[in-house]
């Protein structure tokens, strides 16, 4: 479900909500789960402003086996990984669906019309349908044999995904895919073994997942989602490598303080009677008046028009005297919602007086003698007056919205029932699941607010009724240019004039904005489907079914898959030529029935109290003492300045004024997303004190007995000039990105952020698990800086001794030499362990010889040049080629009278200044200069060929930054938009145009070094010549992937190169484990690789 612009406002409001998702600091998960519509959109059409993509289907399913892949190894659940499919949705969902379905049919239609009018020639193959991500179509079919193959390839094949339990509630199994999710987390919540302590992660793109995830009242619950940027053009790429992919962690832990924050003027009011989880639950109810999947939002509310405080400010005021809450875990209090509604009326009046105000001031104008035929009217012949305006101004909007003739007070008491009627399945759907599948809101548009009265005494009753067959949601959702997704038998319904039902598939339909501002969001003004009159249409047709499409036409259980090693079979691939059978299938495979996750309408939520436990990674404002206000300030957590009000926190004074104590320690800094640092020095801007340890110490000094080694010394100018600069850097990102006030600083601390823990070999045999902390050395704020937490870290068991970490059959890894990087198996090593030392057998394998080709490098590089020797070949000057290989924008019109703020980038686009990136191959920045290669000469002999008057014109107006059609094609006979669309369309239909940009700091090989790179692999491979080695080697030369080292980087010494031999030490990663690669390219630690 979707509630535009409800993620944006909510992490605006809240400028602490999200955080960025670095892979080793994610906390410890238990469950997982994924609303797997969003990945699948993603993987099959990443780019729908791109009317040339072509994407086949066998690139979809690896594309999604690959997210799905990175997803799991970054989140890494202990106990649930659960993958849920839409299903087909309760009829209340299906009209938001058609209307979407109608809408990117039609913008799908109009772009390639646009096209094809542009001159464009466009690929012949059949464009990627979204609409076939439907329940019941063939593609989905196909898809959900892909995952069944996916889920049980993982388990039998990959360690983490052994331990467990795996769910696939896949598009046979009605239901939307985040609301089979919140059943199963109900379920599980209602057992008496249920650990209040279960920390679940939620991976999905709708906003309305906050408000499911707060429905559960569990503490320990996070949303995974891509960044999203507001903002940006609408064509850029959307990119599709999750590696790629910047993601970020919601908390609705903190989500939950700040909804306390935000109602914390009740406290005073309320006393005993606050409760925070009765709170969030009617603050979830407030949430569905702006408008939702299900019901349109309520006249003139709209999120970025301030709707939302309007809302809470309300229900601070009115809460107090209700003597109860709105929403009862599900259940709508009609009394106090009702009390709610008619305090909340008065922005309709407020409203309307605004627009009637504009109204007065028109009159005056025209002199409208009908409505102010005096000046002195009484003052309440005019509020009368007003009043009857006012009916006038509401009986319009019926008339004209919902086509009425008259607007009488059953019309009106009808219009209140349904939308209460509405909010109530709403509640229903989100805290017991469906409680009617037929049930549907029968209008486009909501009642008034001061029309949704009388309610209280309301009978709201639901008919459980049952969810279409996919074959029945695909005619109710589905318009007419995507009839090919039908079975064939079903077609002509759609189509044909003497169809029963052609009156629901108009060719055309108009939308209407209704006070919102994007297309996307206007309401799509189709008819709703007679539910009767579609089956009774479907019924002659159904025999004609083929036997395969019967069998698609089903409803079928969620399943439920583990690891059993009992189990051994050859698993049949579905699609042999991508992905071979699974000759040794470990799984075992368990139907849930559809009715096993349903709760009981009197189901209430446990409410838990977490008490002084920190769980590492869910954040919490509790730890530093701080006030709390909303103010304007700007904070910007998206790429601009918020608008709206921000939840600021200011930090009061630090009453711990030992600051020393606090040295040689391990400290939680960047409140409120804690992470654990180590302490080296502290300073007040005067003076230092500092850790005075020998080179490759990183010791935390945390008993009383053992103080740390200090030295002190006084801060030169330019250090005490760095600390002021620190002090101005902290504050300023604390405040603008976080909205929090850190106040004065008196003193920073300089510390060491935690990487990973790493077993350690002591005396006797004995592992330890070492906290590693980094080399960089960060200032922060002393204020800002939690002491003494008690912190739950870690459920995986831990080693103690030498013969625990490297008992026999286990694979690891030399850092040492002879045989650095290679891979073995661990011997049996009881004679040799008490001396402190291991036994392996290492595969030593034959490496490609490339020390010819580092040599000779020279002759297969891409040759670069300054830009005036390609001017003096083609015989222009320097500034045109720098000009041309950058942006041009042309606009419409002229430049004394431009039309429109539409401009066409005709630029090569091989050099990126302020992004400092360029493209590999074509472009290449200096410290001094950009240097370009004969393929960029190639191109702009072609243009210059091509497109001469384009160059005339950039030469003439040098210091323009915009160009003209009509000033480049002046004569009346020129079409200066047909010769724009030509150069774009030439532009796209070179290779340049997909070329990828790099950053200009990577060191990246040329592509026919790559490919010199790949044959010596290959002639290597052919020789075959592993040879088995047998040592006995000193443990700290040993590196065994585990989990509980991740994050640590096995050789901190080792210094990476271009042409570097490396090997994967990472189990269930993208790479195998052990498989060996060159490095390629190398950007500040990103490293790419290549096998």
């Amino acid at each position: 479900m979707g509630v535009p612009k409800f993620y944006r406002w909510i992490s605006e409001r809240y400028p602490c909500l999200s955080e960025v998702v670095k892979e080793h600091k994610i906390p410890e998960f238990d469950n997982l789960y994924l609303d797997m519509n969003g990945i699948i959109h993603q993987c099959s059409h990443p780019n729908d402003e791109d009317v040339h993509f072509r994407i086949s289907e066998e690139k979809i399913f690896a594309d999604i086996f690959h997210y799905l892949e990175v997803l799991f190894r970054i989140i890494k659940p202990r106990k649930v990984f659960f993958m849920a499919v839409d299903g087909v949705a309760p009829r209340a969902k299906m009209n938001q669906q058609r209307g979407r379905r109608f809408r990117s049919a039609k913008e799908a239609e109009e772009k390639i019309k646009k096209a094809l009018e542009k001159g464009e020639v466009l690929p012949t193959e059949a464009r990627f349908d979204s609409n076939c991500i439907t329940p019941g179509t063939d593609f989905m079919a196909r898809l959900q044999e892909q995952l069944k193959y996916f889920v049980h390839n993982k388990v039998s094949t990959d360690k983490l995904w052994q331990n467990v339990k795996v769910f696939l509630s896949g598009h046979e199994t009605p239901g939307e895919g985040e609301h089979k999710i919140m059943e199963f987390i109900r379920s599980e919540n209602t057992k008496p073994n249920h650990d209040p302590n279960t920390r679940h992660c939620l991976y999905g793109l709708d906003a309305d997942l906050i408000m499911l995830g707060l429905t559960s009242h569990e503490h320990n619950f996070s949303l995974l989602r891509e960044e999203v940027r507001f903002g940006g053009k609408k064509s850029q790429k959307r990119i599709t490598a999750p590696e790629e992919t910047t993601f970020h962690l919601l908390h609705l832990s903190l989500m939950r303080e700040y909804i306390d924050y935000e109602f914390s003027a009740l406290k005073n009011h309320m006393g005993s009677a606050y409760d925070l989880e009765r709170i969030i639950d009617d603050w979830i109810l407030m949430g569905f008046l702006v408008g939702n999947d299900f019901i349109p939002h309520l006249p003139h509310l709209h999120i970025n028009h301030d709707a939302l405080p309007l809302l809470y400010k309300t229900y601070i005021s009115v809460l107090p005297s209700l003597g109860g809450y709105l929403n009862e875990n599900g259940h709508l209090n009609l009394r106090n919602f009702e009390k709610y509604m008619e305090k909340l009326s008065e922005f309709d009046r407020e409203h309307f007086s605004e627009v009637f105000v504009d109204l007065k001031w028109f009159e005056s104008k025209v002199g409208n003698k009908y409505l102010n035929e005096s000046a002195g009217i009484a003052a309440e012949e005019e509020a009368a007056k007003k009043g009857e305006l006012f009916r006038q101004y509401k009986r319009t909007y019926y008339m004209t919205k919902m086509g009425v003739d008259v607007v009488s007070d059953e019309f009106l008491a009808k219009q209140a029932k349904c939308y209460v009627e509405g909010i109530q399945w709403i509640l229903h759907y989100y805290y017991h699941g469906v409680q009617s599948w037929s049930w549907y809101y029968p209008y486009h548009y909501a009642p008034f607010l001061s029309d949704i009265r009388n309610i209280s005494e309301l009978e709201l009753t639901f008919d459980l009724g049952k969810p279409f067959m996919p074959f029945q949601q695909l005619l109710a959702v589905l318009p007419a240019a995507s009839k090919e997704l039908l079975p064939e038998s079903y077609r002509d319904l759609m189509t044909s004039p003497s169809s029963p039902i052609i009156e629901y598939y108009p060719p055309d339909f108009k939308t209407d904005l209704n006070g919102k501002q994007q297309e996307w969001e206007a309401v799509v003004l189709i008819p709703f489907i007679d539910e009767t009159c579609l089956l009774a249409a479907m019924e002659p047709f159904s025999d004609k079914l083929t036997k395969e499409e019967k069998a698609r036409n089903r409803h079928s259980e969620c399943a439920m898959y583990s690891y059993d090693p009992d189990m051994d079979f050859t698993y049949t691939s579905p699609l042999p030529q991508l992905f071979p059978n699974i000759t040794h299938c470990h799984v075992r495979e368990v139907q849930i029935p559809m009715d096993a996750w349903h709760v009981a309408l009197d189901h209430v939520s446990k409410r838990v109290d977490r008490s002084a436990l920190y769980f590492c990674g869910f954040p919490t404002l509790h730890h530093i003492k701080h006030k709390f206000y909303k103010k304007k300030s700007g904070v910007v957590v998206f790429q601009q300045s918020s608008r709206g009000e921000n939840m600021i926190l200011d930090i009061l004074p630090n009453q711990d004024g030992e600051t020393v104590n606090v040295l040689g320690k391990s400290v939680f800094v960047n409140w409120p997303h804690l992470e654990e640092a180590r302490i080296i020095a502290v300073s007040d801007g005067e003076t230092r004190f500092a850790l005075d340890e020998p080179p490759g110490v990183q010791q935390v000094y945390d008993r009383p007995s053992s103080p740390p080694p200090t030295k002190v010394s006084c801060l030169s100018d330019k250090e005490q000039k760095e600390w002021v600069k620190d002090v101005q850097g902290i504050t300023e990102h604390f405040f603008k990105r976080k909205g929090i006030v850190v106040n004065e600083t008196d003193v920073l601390l300089y510390g060491q952020m935690l990487t990973g823990r790493k077993y350690v070999p002591k005396a006797n045999g004995v592992v330890e698990l070492e906290k590693q902390w980094a080399k960089q050395v960060l200032p922060f704020a002393f204020q800002t800086v939690v002491k003494d937490i008690e912190a739950f870290y870690s459920s995986l068991s831990s080693f103690k001794s030498l013969d625990e970490l490297f008992p026999p059959t286990t694979t690891v890894f030399m850092v040492g030499n002879p045989y650095y990087g290679a891979m073995g198996e661990v011997q049996d090593s009881q004679d040799v362990i008490k001396e402190g030392r291991v036994r392996v057998v290492f595969n030593v394998p034959h490496e490609p010889q490339l020390e010819h080709l580092i040599h000779n490098q020279h002759k297969y590089s891409v040759k670069y040049c300054p830009g005036y020797v390609l001017a003096s070949h083609l015989g222009i000057s320097s500034y045109l080629v720098s000009r041309f290989s950058g942006s041009i924008f042309i606009g419409r019109g002229s430049k004394r009278n431009p039309c429109g703020e539409q401009k066409a980038n005709v630029g090569l686009n091989l050099k990126f200044n302020k992004k400092n990136e360029e493209v590999p191959g074509y472009t290449k920045r200096t410290e001094k200069e950009w240097l370009y290669s004969a393929a960029v000469e190639e191109l702009l002999a072609e243009y210059l060929d091509r497109f001469s008057e384009v160059f005339d014109a950039v030469s003439r107006n040098s210091h323009d930054d915009v160009f003209y059609e009509d000033d480049i094609w002046p004569g009346v006979d020129q079409n200066g938009a047909e010769r724009v669309a030509e150069i774009t369309s030439w532009l796209k239909s070179h290779p340049v145009s997909s070329s990828s940009r790099a950053s200009c700091d990577l060191q990246v090989l040329d592509a026919a070094i790559v490919e010199k790179i790949e044959e010596a692999v290959e002639k290597s491979k052919v020789k075959k010549s592993t040879k088995k080695v047998r040592v006995t080697v000193k443990p700290h030369l040993l590196f065994r992937p585990l989990e509980q080292q991740q994050g640590v980087v096995p050789d901190p010494e080792a210094e990476f190169r271009l042409f570097d031999r490396v090997v994967n030490i990472r189990e269930s990663f993208t790479v195998p484990l052990g498989l060996r690669g060159t490095i390629i390219g190398i950007k500040g630690g990103v490293l790419t690789k290549t096998k």
